[in-house]
């Protein structure tokens, strides 16, 4: 019960603040076109919400599901080209997290990849494609492989 009514608050979140209403009152929805997907462990993950910023040159992408997981890439980039995230790299990282609200859940990019494909400055959008291998914060023996990841069309602040 408790499940099923943390996702009627998140999709009621979501419808609202997705769209805006048009002069005639009917809905609009913002980014129709926005999606972020990869492979967790080889099994399919999807984002139902996504949220970018851009905040003095350095991109944030959340993404989470249903499922109360979260997925999370940072950037410390504006231009279109190729970052290498990892545990060594300053400003350039990724995490998953399984379980959002517990922290001893995360996962955070030992290496791996982002690609910002497009970037369009006008329209403030953002797409691209990412993987990393991840270890458990606190049992480097757990580790989870972020495959396959796409994201397109985010629109960031």
């Amino acid at each position: 019960m408790k499940n099923l009514f943390l996702i009627l608050i998140v999709i009621a979140a979501i419808a609202l603040s997705s769209c805006e209403k048009d002069s005639d009152g009917t809905p609009v929805i913002i980014n129709p076109n926005a999606a972020m997907n990869c492979q967790i462990d080889g099994q399919s993950w999807t984002a139902f919400t996504r949220v970018t910023t851009n905040t003095s040159g350095t991109f944030v992408i959340n993404g989470s599901a249903l499922s109360s997981d979260a997925l999370n890439i940072t950037i410390a980039g504006e231009t279109v080209g190729t970052y290498t995230l990892g545990t060594a790299q300053f400003g350039f990282s990724g995490s998953y997290s399984p379980v959002a609200s517990n922290p001893d859940s995360a996962y955070t990019a030992l290496n791996g990849t982002v690609v910002i494909t497009e970037l369009n400055t006008t329209m403030k959008k953002i797409s691209g494609t990412f993987q990393f291998n991840a270890i458990n914060v606190l049992n480097n023996n757990l580790n989870k492989a972020i495959t396959d990841g796409v994201f397109t069309s985010l629109s960031y602040n």
